[in-house]
C-alpha cells in the first residue's frame, strides 16, 4: 500500500497557514531492489547505490543519536533555512528511529532533547535561540510504517529484513524563528536507556547522498564533533556525506485557498533549497508528464514538461508548491524553496 507521509493543511486566506517542511526522505518504496514486497501498509528505507554502480553501496544502516549510558551520550545535528522575507512560527519536529529487534506496538522511544541554534553549533560563537541539552520534549511516538534495511543487490544479493521499524518521534517545540539558517541539534532516549536505538540518515533512490550534506554528531562524553560520513560497502567505496531526516510543523500568515494537500515523503526534489535548477527523484519511475509550480495561494505560476532537470533561476524567492503529474493521470505533491 502506497504510503504518504506528510501531511499539510492550507488553510483560509490572511491566517496562519499550517506547513511541513521536510529535511529529506526515508522511504524508497514498497517494493526492495531484489524485488521483495514490505509487509502490507509497509515501505523499505533500503540502503542505495549511485545509479549504474553495481559494486558500492551506503552502508550506515542508523547513526548513534541517544543516551544509553553514563559513558554514552550522543547528539545529531543539521541545518534547515527559513526563507527570506519570511517567520515561522513552529510548533512541532519529527524525529525519525529505530531500535533493533523491538517487537512493541508502542514507541521504545519516550524523550526528545532538542537544541536550536543561530549557526553551527560545532563552530564557536553559535548560540542557542530555543531548548538546550537536557529539556524532555516529548510530545508522541508513532509507528512510521516503514522498515530500515540494507542494500539487497549491490554489492551483493540480501534478503530485506523487518527488524528495525522505524518510528516517528515528535517534539514540542514552540518557538519562531526569522529569516536564516539554524542548525538543530538533538538527542532520543528508549524508555529502556541501555536499549540503545539508532537514527537513519535521508535516504534517496538511486543516489548514495549529495555533495551538500552535512549533518554532524556530538560527543556529549568527550566533547567532540564529527562529521557524518557514509563508509561505503566495501570499505574501498568511497566516503559520501550524509543528513538527517526531520519534519518542521510551523504557521506562517500569508494568502492562500482552503485546502488540504497529500505530500508523498518518497518523491524528492533536489537540491531544495533551489537557486538555479531542481531534479526529481523518481523511485516509481513515473513517466513524468508535467510539473506545475503554484504559490502558497494555490496559483499556478509556472507549468513544466516532464523532464531530467527543471529550471528555476527566475523565480522570484520564496516557498511554492509542486505538483507532479505522471502519463497516467496520477498527482504527487511536494514543496519546493527558492532561495
Amino acid at each position: 500500500m502506497k504510503k504518504a507521509l506528510l501531511i499539510a493543511a492550507f488553510i483560509a486566506a490572511n491566517f496562519g497557514i499550517a506547513q511541513t517542511y521536510n529535511n529529506g526522505g526515508l522511504s524508497t518504496g514498497a517494493t526492495s531492489k531484489s524485488g521483495t514486497a514490505a509487509p502490507a501498509g509497509y515501505t523499505w528505507s533500503e540502503l542505495q547505490n549511485n545509479t549504474g554502480n553495481t559494486t558500492e553501496s551506503n552502508t550506515s544502516l542508523g547513526l548513534g543519536g541517544t543516551s544509553s549510558s553514563a559513558a554514552a551520550s550522543f547528539f545529531l545535528a543539521d541545518d534547515f533555512t527559513v526563507p527570506a522575507g519570511s517567520s515561522w512560527q513552529i510548533t512541532t519536529i519529527d524525529f525519525f528511529a529505530y531500535q533493533t529487534n523491538y517487537a512493541g506496538t508502542t514507541a521504545p522511544f519516550n524523550t526528545v532533547r532538542v537544541n536550536i541554534f543561530n549557526s553551527d553549533p560545532s563552530v564557536a560563537g553559535a548560540t542557542s535561540v530555543f531548548g538546550d541539552d537536557t529539556t524532555n520534549r516529548f510530545s508522541a511516538g508513532v509507528d512510521a510504517t516503514m522498515y530500515r534495511t540494507g542494500n539487497t543487490v549491490v554489492p551483493a544479493a540480501a534478503v530485506p529484513g523487518t527488524t528495525r521499524k522505524i518510528w516517528k518521534i515528535t517534539a514540542n517545540t514552540p518557538v519562531t524563528l526569522g529569516a536564516g539558517t539554524y542548525w538543530i541539534k538533538y538527542q532520543l532516549q528508549n524508555v529502556v536507556m541501555a536499549n540503545a536505538g539508532f537514527l537513519p540518515p535521508v535516504t534517496i533512490v538511486g543516489s548514495r547522498g549529495l555533495p551538500a550534506f552535512n549533518a554532524k554528531q556530538f560527543d556529549a562524553i568527550l566533547g567532540t564533533w564529527t562529521s557524518l560520513v557514509d563508509a561505503g560497502n566495501p570499505t574501498s567505496a568511497p566516503d559520501v556525506p550524509l543528513d538527517m531526516p526531520f519534519v518542521i510543523t510551523f504557521t506562517a500568515t500569508t494568502l492562500g485557498t482552503q485546502e488540504t494537500m497529500q505530500y508523498d515523503n518518497r518523491i524528492q526534489v533536489y537540491p531544495n533549497p533551489v537557486k538555479d535548477h531542481f531534479r526529481i527523484n523518481n523511485p516509481e519511475r513515473l513517466r513524468i508528464s508535467s510539473v506545475e509550480i503554484m504559490d502558497v495561494s494555490g496559483k499556478i505560476v509556472r507549468t513544466l514538461k516532464g523532464s531530467e532537470e527543471y529550471s528555476v533561476s527566475d523565480l522570484p524567492k520564496g516557498n511554492y508548491i509542486l505538483k507532479i503529474k505522471n502519463e497516467g493521470g496520477h498527482t504527487k505533491i511536494t514543496k519546493l524553496i527558492k532561495q
